[in-house]
């Protein structure tokens, strides 16, 4: 009886670990996000929700940009936009650690699926996500992602009930499912274009390799579903031609010049994002190998399988695009946390070499007992939790928000995209040259930003700007260097890191 109580009590622990280490990492990821791409996707929102239209010229720059602006995620745009309204940085905030948290949820369901026990999946998930950090913010990108390992997780639960459930029931709950997940993805963010017939082949691919399944049903469950997951771009909001001309537009305007559409082999690129491409190959290839062997072995790989057509592809498509990698760690994260499962039961199970004493071969052991991963987690939680707080009392809190709020009004504002997207929405009252809507600006207009930020242009700034924030690290230094010889600015103020410089005619 106390084994039992003893065992039930473990399990409870596991499960505060888990979720505490899985809430944390979601909280601390929101509180400090690197990205500010939200920022203009909120102004966005909010405009549509006021009656503005998706499609509309612009209004926020002075750049002279002609032609209409398209927002690739007009859905995400205005969830964002609804949690600003409600409660300003706290609502972004909430939003934001709700999303990782999802996805964090719902990684961890299919590492059950796969084997994965609490502890270990835990270590296995931590590894993936720490290569996999810089993928985890608001972006409308990994609301995507929870909506892909959503659709990989449903249509696992939906073939467990393939035997079990009337066939015509099942049918239209396939066809239902798929043509909700498409169409919601498709105005989550235009990438669902191409992303929803794909899954559409992997639920192909789990009829075909789910047992006890009548070949006329295999093909009615593949239909179902193709129906599905086919009738959602057309669903979108931009209907299925101009939505991929518009997702052509963005892989147009920022390939290779834009970090995430980079190859991690690019000169340019940090050295961190080629570690990433290195840990989503091993991954890959070794979850490639995993379902090979089980397959040869006659085991059951329908789980696997669907995680490996995904996770495969994406990992080898991030040999030229730095934003495939995230979707290809994530994807495999449930792989990595059963792997952790299965390397933990190999260890147990392994007999001590004779050449160790008997004191060291206990100590060893130890070391990969439960109990003691449980108290080493838990101390490491406790010690972290101090830092987790602070960063979900940071809320999000951009750090340029100060020195935004200097800048003189109406204004015209030169600066780099990300702090552009900041002013966009905390002053709206500043027209920008440019911020996030990278495809909007289009190639050629990046470009001249780095030349610009670079000082390899003939003027400091774009002819009209009339402020200027820049870095005031070495990143900042050619445009610092030309403003400050150039005679026509100043310097205005600054915060330790960025500076504000005006036209010295203003002074």
């Amino acid at each position: 009886m106390a084994q039992v109580v003893a065992a039930v009590s473990n399990r409870r622990w596991d499960s505060v670990l888990l979720w505490g280490f899985l809430a944390s990492l979601a909280i601390a990821r929101a509180g400090h996000p690197e990205e500010r791409d939200a920022f203009w996707q909120i102004r966005a929102g909010m405009e549509n929700l006021a009656g503005v239209p998706f499609a509309r010229p612009d209004t926020w720059g002075w750049s002279g940009i002609e032609g209409n602006w398209y927002p690739n995620s007009p859905l995400w745009n205005i969830l964002l936009a609804l949690s600003y309204g409600a409660a300003g940085l706290w609502g972004l905030f909430v939003l934001s650690a709700a999303t990782i948290l999802a996805l964090l949820v719902v990684t961890h369901l299919l590492g059950r699926r796969l084997g994965a026990r609490r502890l270990p999946g835990l270590l296995g998930l931590l590894a993936v996500y720490s290569a996999a950090f810089p993928m985890l913010s608001a972006r409308a990108t990994l609301v995507i992602q929870v909506l892909l390992l959503t659709s990989v997780y449903l249509v696992l639960r939906l073939s467990d009930l393939a035997t079990t459930m009337r066939p015509a029931i099942l049918t239209a709950v396939v066809t239902a499912g798929a043509l909700g997940l498409s169409t919601l993805g498709n105005w989550l963010h235009l990438s669902f274009l191409l992303l929803g017939p794909a899954l559409g082949g992997v639920w192909a691919l789990v009829w075909l390799m789910t047992p006890g399944l009548t070949p006329v049903r295999r093909v009615v469950f593949i239909v179902a579903g193709g129906i599905g997951w086919l009738l959602g771009p057309v669903l979108s909001p931009y209907g299925l031609v101009l939505g991929l001309a518009r997702a052509r537009a963005v892989q147009e305007a920022c390939e290779g010049i834009i970090l995430e559409w980079a190859s991690p082999f690019s000169p340019l690129v940090p050295p961190k994002f080629f570690l990433m491409l290195a840990a989503a190959l091993v991954l890959a290839l070794g979850a490639a190998g995993w379902l090979y062997k089980r397959w040869r072995a006659g085991a059951p790989v329908r789980d696997l399988a669907a995680l490996v057509a995904i996770g495969l592809p994406t990992a080898l498509a991030g040999l030229v695009a730095i934003r495939f990698l995230g979707v290809s760690l994530l994807v495999l994260a449930p792989v990595a946390a059963a792997a952790a499962t299965r390397a933990v039961d190999w260890l147990r199970s392994r007999p001590a070499p004779a050449s160790l004493s008997p004191r060291l071969a206990a100590r060893l052991r130890d070391y990969s007992t439960g109990r003691f991963w449980r108290i080493v987690l838990t101390a490491t939680l406790v010690v972290l939790s101090p830092g987790v707080v602070l960063l979900g009392l940071q809320h999000g809190e951009p750090p340029e928000r100060a020195i935004v709020a200097q800048l003189p009004s109406g204004c015209r504002l030169f600066t780099d995209s990300v702090l552009g997207s900041a002013t966009v929405l905390l002053r709206p009252d500043v027209p920008v040259w440019m911020d996030g809507r990278l495809d909007f600006a289009g190639r050629q207009m990046i470009l001249d930003a780095y030349g610009y930020q670079n000082g390899t242009m003939a003027d400091p700034v774009p002819p009209g700007a009339t402020c200027v924030l820049v870095a005031a690290n070495a990143d900042g230094a050619p445009l610092r260097a030309r403003l400050s010889s150039s005679g026509d600015w100043r310097f205005g103020s600054g915060d330790g890191t960025l500076e504000l410089w005006l036209p010295v005619a203003a002074g």
